[in-house]
């Protein structure tokens, strides 16, 4: 039994009071008893004498817990109150499960130590009238203080902090560790590990108070009361469930708006709990970094999604059109951009389309075989039409392949995958999804399969921010570091190099003008207007073939067979050698492309209530914060060097803190103009939120995917797979040849009786209402049956 004597009601707590100190406090702290209870002390408040109660037992060495309060029947007044130790009383046995067999440990001791308060009606505070400092357990020592329930406390200084963790994606027990080794420890901290899990739970359950579809639609709602240039937008079935969804935040429209020329769009799985396909829109900026344009979560991958997608995408950009957009063979996805982006070139990624040609003609490429070097020369190689028909024809008459259905079928579309028929489409190098894959890569490193969907969006948005970090690093280099010309007394160098980007001008403009000294002419023939130039260049690795360029001194204009100035954006060896034979030291106006220059971000964009977008609203608040920061972080971390400089802080920090508190209790008059505005700003938030609770109600939920439920991993691609199966029979492989659908065609589908209109909620400043849409809804599936598959032939999960 551990007692407090010189505690007990009736001892002389005046005698040997230092030397008791000594066993309880700290060395920092004062050595006065004003901290122990005693008979006829007051309190203003029962907050205040609880607080007490709780830094009493917490100096002493046990937990504290309030038994009672009696009210007054006359006025309601609390006028008796009793606290007691955390193990007074015993506890009752739990008659819902008798069958436990290991129940949790007893913590009760029926320990008597209590405190009693009872109202002074004459005074109007509560005064000590009870107390009893004798235990029947053992006390916790100084160093397991901490750990008691009632010391524990989460302020909302550490919440923040835990939150920023969390957002910068560390683990639990790091950042717990973290925040320990900042305060010299885990006893200092005030909080235990657990505990911190807990508020992370209680924290994502409360995000998803309102359910899915609420808390979905909310989080969209508050992004675009924060930014009105944020754009979204939810499908609805025909039964009211949310079953795609697209969102764009102001950096990706103001990206969209300076370099949405040529884009990419690719879809994948595996980074949310509904197995939901994941889709972004990704391109290059004039640092050739990565941008996301936009980004969605579908409910599958059919044509009828994919429409609504590529619709509700335009109307976010302003009704912008790409040049160019990069997809893989998805017949579906070929459907869709045909129809609502027809004026768009649709090109094939590469990489898939060769490993397509290894899953269906992998028995051709053993060992001595060139057919896949052939089939790449094909795609990459040959410049010219008859080339690449003379190279095809012999490649198939070579490994006996005439009448092979795959390739037929990848014949059949080969302006979207050759280069013969692509150079002079605009695609500035690209010609693959891989910058989409590459991001959804990213992606999945931050994103896990079950997380919920406001987790999904927060994380995404952290991803978002790396990107856009990224494009800062080199928007910062190129104005810190002078970029590297190779023959300093070149003005056409010099001036490309004041121009451009260095990562244009050092990778792409100067490796040009590097072959342009290679270059020499073979022919040269003159007319009225127009000179034209037979140019070849001088390699002993490599042989070249011969390029014809036509050049107008009256415009300076000139014109490569290469294309190389409609392909990518710059000028090439050809087109330079015949300006240098002509004196011209100067890259003309008309061939110098602003999406690669260092101005190519000074534009105004106007979202679509024509209002300027600004590129991030907390600009300013996240500059006072850096500015704020580091001086308080400084003045903590001298404080706590000493004592009496650790009292000023805290009595400083204290009073600030009131200060600070007043500011936004009390805020200044503003003039009858920014009031006016200020009522207009806060009727238009009332309207908006009106019309959220109006979309809350008729929203029935998140469309769920059935039969993803208890699976922990996504459907693997064909190519995953290589390698992991044997082959059964060639009639198996025969029949799977056969079964390819190809680009573009649609497989058949069952008629669907009950299709409905589906609604569509667009959210912007001017816009949050459901509004009607053209698209045909989509009958509910019991799985992800993907029909339009990246290639027709590839065997599909079964179903359960």
């Amino acid at each position: 039994m551990d007692t407090c004597p010189w505690l007990q009601e009736g001892t002389n707590t005046n005698s040997g009071t230092d030397d008791i100190a000594r066993h309880i406090l700290d060395e920092g702290i004062s050595k006065s008893l004003n901290w122990i209870p005693r008979i006829g002390m007051q309190f203003d408040t029962l907050d205040a004498a609880f607080e007490f109660w709780k830094n009493y037992g917490g100096r002493t060495g046990f937990g504290v817990r309030k038994m009672y309060a009696n009210k007054s029947r006359r006025d309601g007044q609390i006028t008796t109150v009793r606290y007691a130790c955390a193990k007074e009383g015993h506890r009752v046995p739990d008659k819902r499960d008798h069958l436990t067999k290991t129940p949790r440990a007893e913590t009760r001791t029926e320990c008597l130590v209590r405190l009693g308060l009872q109202f002074n009606r004459e005074s109007s505070k509560f005064e000590v009238h009870d107390f009893v400092s004798e235990h029947n357990h053992v006390l916790h020592t100084e160093e397991t203080c901490f750990m008691i329930p009632t010391q524990r406390n989460l302020a909302d200084g550490q919440t923040v902090h835990i939150d920023f963790a969390t957002d910068s994606g560390l683990k639990p027990k790091a950042a717990h560790q973290f925040f320990s080794q900042q305060v010299g420890g885990r006893e200092n901290l005030g909080y235990t590990e657990r505990d911190q899990k807990n508020y992370l739970r209680s924290k994502r359950q409360k995000d998803m108070a309102y359910g899915e579809a609420g808390s979905l639609l909310r989080y969209l709602h508050n992004q675009s009361c924060e930014n009105p240039s944020f754009q979204y937008a939810v499908q609805l079935d025909s039964e009211e469930q949310i079953t795609n969804i697209f969102w764009a935040d102001t950096r990706m429209i103001i990206a969209y708006a300076h370099f949405g020329d040529v884009i990419t769009f690719d879809t994948t799985y595996s980074t949310n709990k509904e197995y939901r396909p994941f889709g972004v829109f990704a391109g290059f900026n004039h640092h050739r970094e990565t941008i996301i344009f936009g980004a969605a979560l579908l409910y599958d991958e059919t044509a009828e999604s994919f429409k609504w997608l590529f619709q509700t995408f335009l109307e976010a950009h302003k009704q912008k059109k790409s040049k160019t957009i990069f997809t893989d063979q998805d017949p579906a996805m070929a459907k869709a951009l045909s129809e609502v982006l027809p004026d768009t070139f649709h090109g094939l990624c590469s990489w898939h389309i060769m490993q397509n040609g290894i899953k269906h003609l992998g028995y051709l490429m053993k060992e001595g075989s060139y057919f896949l070097t052939e089939f790449s020369a094909c795609m990459y190689e040959h410049e010219e039409v008859e080339e690449f028909e003379d190279a095809w024809s012999a490649m198939l008459d070579r490994y006996n392949v005439c009448t092979n259905p795959w390739l037929l079928k990848t014949y059949e579309i080969k302006e979207k995958w050759a280069k013969c028929h692509m150079k002079e489409v605009f695609t500035i190098g690209m010609r693959s999804t891989q910058l989409s894959e590459s991001l959804n890569s990213d992606l999945k490193d931050h994103l896990k399969s079950d997380m919920d969907i406001i987790r999904f969006f927060n994380q995404f948005e952290r991803v978002a921010n790396d990107k856009h970090y990224k494009e800062l690093e080199a928007e910062y280099n190129s104005r810190q570091k002078l970029p590297r010309v190779k023959v300093q007394k070149s003005p056409v160098l010099q001036q490309a190099a004041k121009v451009y980007t260095p990562a244009i001008f050092e990778k792409y403009f100067q490796e040009e003008f590097d072959w342009s000294s290679a270059a020499i002419i073979k022919q040269h023939e003159d007319s009225t207007q127009t000179h034209e130039y037979t140019i070849a260049l001088v390699d002993e690795k490599k042989e070249h073939k011969e390029h014809k360029v036509k050049f107008q001194p009256s415009d300076q204009s000139v014109l490569c067979s290469c294309m190389k100035f409609q392909n990518f954006g710059i000028l090439c060896c050809h087109a330079l050698k015949v300006l240098d034979v002509w004196d011209i030291k100067k890259i003309p106006e008309q061939y110098i492309l602003k999406r690669w220059t260092r101005e190519a971000r000074n534009e105004v964009v106007a979202s679509m209530n024509e209002a300027n977008v600004v590129d991030d609203k907390k600009l300013a608040i996240g500059k006072r914060y850096r500015s704020a920061c580091p001086i308080l972080v400084d003045i903590a971390s001298r404080a706590s060097g000493d004592e009496k400089a650790f009292e000023l802080v805290m009595k400083v920090a204290h009073e600030l803190r009131k200060q600070v508190e007043d500011i936004f209790l009390n805020k200044p008059t503003t003039s009858p103009d920014e009031q006016n505005n200020s009522s207009q700003g806060e009727g238009e938030r009332i309207v908006q939120e009106s019309q959220l609770e109006d979309l809350l109600l008729k929203v029935k939920g998140l469309k769920k995917k059935t039969g993803c439920k208890g699976r922990k991993k996504r459907p693997k691609a064909w190519h995953e797979n290589i390698g992991k199966r044997k082959r059964k029979s060639s009639r198996k492989d025969n029949s799977i040849q056969e079964s390819d659908q190809g680009q573009g065609v649609e497989p058949p589908k069952k008629a669907n009786k009950n299709s409905t209109d589906k609604n569509t909620s667009v959210s912007n400043k001017d816009q949050t209402v459901p509004q009607q849409s053209q698209v045909q809804a989509q009958p509910s599936r019991k799985r992800n049956t993907r029909s339009s598959n990246k290639d027709q032939s590839l065997p599909q999960p079964s179903e359960n």
